[in-house]
């Protein structure tokens, strides 16, 4: 499965560590393997603009948020990462 970024997610993984780039690449890469799970849908999200799937990232230096929705039935687009250090 192909994805897109958008502009707001970059921003945020642009200033990550490069081992909390590599804890959000593992999320990443799971949600590419299964958009479809329960692991990738944690939770949903709408507002006036659209909506967004939710993912929990947890781990020993980060927490937060990634929001994610399908653009069409072959791609995702990674909308924002939310990321506070544990």
């Amino acid at each position: 499965m192909e994805f897109v970024v958008a502009e707001s997610f970059y921003a945020a993984y642009e200033a990550l560590s490069d081992s909390d780039a590599a804890v959000v690449d593992d999320c990443i890469r799971r949600l590419l393997a299964g958009p479809g799970s329960g692991w990738a849908r944690q939770g949903r999200i709408e507002g006036e603009s659209g909506g967004a799937w939710i993912i929990t990232i947890i781990s020993s230096s980060i927490d937060g948020t990634l929001y994610w929705d399908y653009v069409d039935a072959e791609k995702l687009i990674l909308l924002a990462l939310v990321v506070h250090k544990a």
